[in-house]
C-alpha cells in the first residue's frame, strides 16, 4: 500500500511539474530517451533524442515571425496535412495547438471540449483544427504514436492519451507504457512497433512546431478563434462566448477575450 502511495504521488508530483513548465512552451523538464520495462534502451531520431542543428532544415529553422497571423497564415497545413472535426466550410474554423503530455490540455479536453463540440462542431457552425506542439521528448515520441493511427481513429486515440496521461507522461520515455495506452484505443502491438520510430513522421511534427512558433505559439493550449490568438485553458462559458462574438461579426472575438483576460501574456 505504502508503495501504491509513492507510485500516486510521484504521478501528480510529475503532473503538477509538467502544469508548470511542461505546458508554457520553455524546456521540459523530460529526459532524451529511457528505459522499457524490460530494460532495453529506447532510441529514436527526431523528437526522440537530442536535437542539433542539422536536424532541421535551415527554412525551418530561421521562419520569420508572423505578428498578426491571418486566416489564410493559419490554413496552411504542413506536410503530414490537418486533423480536424466537422465542416470544412463551417463560418468559423478554430485551431487548437496542444502537448500531449500537457495537464492544461488534457484538462480543457476532459473539462471544456465535449460542450464545445456538441454546440458547436456538431451543429456545423465551427470546423475544429487540432495541430500537434510536443513539448519535451514524451510528448513528441506521443504525438508521432498518434498520427501512425489511421485518419478515423486519430481523435480516438488522442482522446485516450489525454484521458490516460497518468500511465504514461514520464520524465523517461517509456514506449511501453505508451503502446499499452495506445492498444486502448485499438492499435495493435506490431504497428506500434513499426511506427513509433518513424523518421518522416517526427521530421513532418517539427514543421508543425516550427510554424507554429512562427505563428506566434509559444505554448499549450493555445487557441485560435479565427484570427484572436488565446493562450489560456477556457471554460465553456469563455470559449461560448468568444465563438458567439466571431461568428456574429469577424475580429469581435478579440474583445471577448481581452474582457476575459484570454489573451497571451507579454514576455517580461
Amino acid at each position: 500500500m505504502a508503495g501504491c502511495n509513492r507510485k500516486r504521488a510521484g504521478v501528480a508530483g510529475l503532473l503538477a511539474m509538467l502544469a508548470l513548465g511542461g505546458c508554457s512552451g520553455l524546456p521540459s523538464l523530460e529526459t532524451t530517451a529511457s528505459t522499457t520495462a524490460s530494460g532495453t534502451a529506447a532510441t529514436a531520431a527526431g523528437f526522440l533524442s537530442p536535437s542539433t542543428p542539422d536536424q532541421l532544415n535551415a527554412e525551418q529553422q530561421q521562419l520569420p515571425p508572423i505578428e498578426h497571423p491571418t486566416k489564410a497564415d493559419l490554413a496552411i497545413a504542413g506536410p503530414l496535412g490537418d486533423r480536424s472535426l466537422g465542416k470544412p466550410d463551417a463560418p468559423l474554423t478554430i485551431y487548437e495547438y496542444a502537448s500531449l503530455t500537457c495537464p492544461h490540455c488534457s484538462a480543457f479536453h476532459k473539462q471544456v471540449f465535449d460542450q464545445v463540440k456538441k454546440a458547436y462542431i456538431d451543429t456545423g457552425k465551427v470546423h475544429w483544427v487540432l495541430r500537434e506542439f510536443p513539448i519535451g521528448h514524451t510528448s513528441g515520441a506521443a504525438w508521432i504514436v498518434n498520427r501512425c493511427a489511421p485518419e478515423k481513429d486519430y481523435f480516438k486515440l488522442y482522446d485516450t492519451f489525454m484521458r490516460n496521461q497518468s500511465e504514461w507522461v514520464s520524465l523517461e520515455i517509456r514506449p511501453d507504457s505508451i503502446a499499452a495506452v495506445a492498444a486502448k484505443a485499438g492499435m495493435k502491438r506490431k504497428d506500434f512497433d513499426a511506427c513509433w520510430q518513424s523518421a518522416a513522421t517526427d521530421q513532418g511534427l517539427r514543421w508543425v512546431k516550427a510554424r507554429a512558433r512562427q505563428l506566434g505559439v509559444s505554448g499549450t493550449p493555445t487557441f485560435f478563434i479565427g484570427e484572436t490568438k488565446v493562450r489560456a485553458a477556457p471554460t465553456f462559458e469563455d470559449f461560448s462566448a468568444m465563438v458567439e462574438a466571431e461568428l456574429r461579426a469577424p475580429g469581435a472575438s478579440m474583445q471577448v477575450a481581452v474582457a476575459r483576460n484570454l489573451l497571451p501574456k507579454p514576455v517580461p
